[in-house]
């Protein structure tokens, strides 16, 4: 297994996840902020989470587009512009939450009577509006964009390395969820506003972070004399030009649709996507309803990232572990605990009538996520060639943003309807259904360890792109 002296100081890796972990906190704040404000202003929790789901539709859309474009220009070049673009957005987000949401903090304002963010003055009708129109904004930045950094990743670190470096990105995840959240609300409770300042802050981070990589994968091209030329020559950048791995001629914008078709034609990527969506829809319902079912029984607004941060604790354990699993525990029996954790966990969690109770059920679903994730996302990698990731990465982004923002508008017409218990009954069974459906894949939980994918990939016959 690498050693994290050779991760961090053979590579990139460091500037890489700093730019990524600014964007994900950023993304955090936002994706707290929003629904717990739509909610406040229109009542209605329907109202929060179509805007979730009108949100996810543009970024899914979109994505096809964003996969061509991550394949086809300089990668770093585009996290520069998704840095430059977050702090616009982000700032003038900030404006108009301070123009039409300006009020006292006085309690009683908000859903229900609750803490909840209490917003007022002659404007503050248009401020739903207002968000709405900046969210989607941020929908198509990420459906552009928001992949970009994922498809750079194999680029920096090099495919032995990626089984560690994916374990470390998760228990990265896991902390910035496990803040993020509570961080939220305790900056809602400073200001509205302060969320949207914080993110336009973490922005230029990120920005500056990424122009600090140097060391990267970046397409060939032919030169004149027909042989792959680096696209940029300049011995400051450092470019690493793989000819043997990467197609020399950049995708066209016909070529959008590839790696989804490729993912759905093949059997084994076809059934792993299909349950990876009912996973993805169903758990991220979950704890959305979750947390604005807190929101509206008048609990303080850092309660209501109380079951995210539950999760991250989970995912922060498993990652600790995740690393080590990896390179001695066959990937197959991994990936089959992963989902019959998240399926048993999840039932808990909607059972159980305490907040407490759901906490610990959902942190012990998600503790071979990490793990799991690892070995499904370096095995992807392993499949698919650098010139490719955008593609791909779009295409699975479209099939489980499409789950989820579907699920989420079902979700929320349930929760208004039959109520937040039976509709997450219904969210759990979902995902019984998926652990189910993973488990009858003989090739994934015949998986073994990374050292013998080459073996396996070529016994089941598993595409390659």
């Amino acid at each position: 297994m690498a050693s994290d002296t050779e991760l961090w100081r053979g590579t990139d890796y460091g500037w890489w996840l700093a730019a990524d972990t600014s964007g994900a906190v950023g993304a955090s704040l936002i994706a707290f902020a929003v629904p717990l404000m739509m909610l406040a202003t229109t009542g209605s929790s329907a109202a929060a989470t179509t805007t979730e789901s009108i949100c996810v539709v543009v970024q899914t859309v979109l994505g096809l587009a964003g996969g061509v474009i991550q394949d086809r220009y300089d990668r770093r070049t585009l996290m520069l512009i998704w840095g430059a673009s977050g702090v616009v957005l982000s700032a003038v987000a900030a404006a108009a939450v301070m123009l039409f949401g300006n009020a006292p903090k006085t309690s009683g304002h908000g859903v229900n009577g609750a803490n909840a963010p209490a917003f007022g003055g002659p404007y503050a009708h248009v401020l739903p509006i207002a968000l709405l129109c900046i969210v989607v904004l941020f929908s198509v930045r990420d459906g552009l964009l928001e992949n970009t950094s994922n498809a750079m990743l194999r680029g920096v670190v090099p495919d032995e390395q990626l089984p560690h470096a994916m374990a470390l990105n998760d228990a990265r995840d896991s902390t910035v969820t496990l803040v993020g959240g509570p961080l939220g609300g305790l900056l809602m409770t400073v200001g509205h506003a302060v969320p949207f300042l914080t993110s336009a802050v973490l922005s230029v981070l990120g920005m500056v972070s990424a122009w600090r990589i140097r060391r990267y994968w970046k397409r060939a091209t032919v030169s004149d004399s027909g042989r792959p030329g680096n696209v940029d020559t300049g011995s400051e950048v450092g470019a690493v030009s793989d000819a043997d791995d990467a197609d020399d001629s950049a995708p066209r914008w016909r070529d959008a649709l590839d790696g989804m078709i490729w993912l759905l034609r093949d059997r084994f990527q076809r059934h792993l996507i299909i349950a990876a969506a009912m996973v993805t829809g169903a758990s991220n319902a979950f704890l959305l309803l979750t947390a604005l079912d807190i929101s509206q029984g008048g609990s303080q607004l850092i309660s209501a990232g109380f079951i995210n941060a539950a999760s991250a604790v989970g995912m922060l354990l498993g990652a600790l572990m995740a690393s080590q699993l990896v390179n001695r525990v066959p990937g197959g029996v991994l990936v089959g605990v992963m989902f019959v954790l998240l399926a048993v966990g999840f039932t808990g969690a909607a059972l159980v009538p305490s907040m407490v109770g759901k906490a610990i059920f959902v942190a012990c679903s998600v503790l071979a996520l990490p793990a799991g994730n690892a070995v499904l996302g370096g095995l992807s990698n392993t499949l698919v060639g650098k010139d490719k990731l955008g593609r791909v990465g779009a295409g699975s982004m479209v099939l489980q943003y499409g789950a989820y923002g579907v699920a989420v508008a079902l979700a929320g017409w349930g929760m208004q309807t039959i109520g937040y218990g039976p509709t997450c009954l219904i969210l759990a069974a979902v995902l019984v259904a998926a652990a189910a459906y993973a488990l009858t894949m003989r090739s994934l939980v015949t998986l073994p360890t990374p050292d013998r994918w080459a073996e396996h990939i070529q016994r089941w016959g598993i595409a390659q792109f």
